[in-house]
């Protein structure tokens, strides 16, 4: 008998003990595919928002898409705008973490 039947791997399988229809995570997600993905769904989400907070404003009969740019205007809501896109970013490098396995 060969040496690979006795300890009862096949020729198959790769030699690091994965099954061999499962590859790694790295090479299944490209950086520039989970980058393109997370812009995607940031401007999904607020062009999304846009349209809510404009048929909430139709319907009380309130300018809240106004108000919002007016909020936006100010100092304070710069910074508060620069810290949304702080946790878009924070969010986009957690999820691209987890795609990747680490290679310690």
């Amino acid at each position: 008998m060969s040496e690979q039947t006795e300890r009862g791997n096949s020729r198959t399988e790769p030699k690091d003990g994965r099954p061999p229809d499962e590859e790694p995570r790295g090479r299944r997600f490209a950086p520039g595919a989970w980058m393109a993905s997370t812009v995607v769904q940031t401007i999904v989400v607020l062009v999304g928002l846009a349209v809510v907070l404009f048929a909430v404003g139709q319907a009380v009969g309130a300018d809240l898409l106004g108000m919002v740019g007016e909020a936006l205007a100010t100092h304070t809501g710069q910074w508060l705008a620069v810290a949304v896109i702080a946790l878009i970013v924070v969010g986009a490098a957690l999820r691209a973490m987890s795609l990747t396995r680490a290679r310690w």
